[in-house]
């Protein structure tokens, strides 16, 4: 079990390191490269959503 919750910690962790460095990209990007950014995040999302609904999680 708590295996479990160093899992969980560290892909807490990582997800909030990705963030942060995620905003500190999209500072320096011109309005059409925030929307494409944007796009493709949602579809990333999307394609995620639809892998893990298939696989029954």
């Amino acid at each position: 079990m708590r295996i479990y919750v160093l899992y969980g910690f560290g892909i807490a962790l990582s997800i909030a390191g990705i963030a942060y460095l995620a905003t500190e990209y999209v500072r320096y990007l011109t309005e059409p490269l925030r929307l494409l950014s944007l796009l493709l995040t949602t579809a990333m999302f999307a394609f995620f959503g639809k892998y893990f609904q298939e696989k029954g999680w």
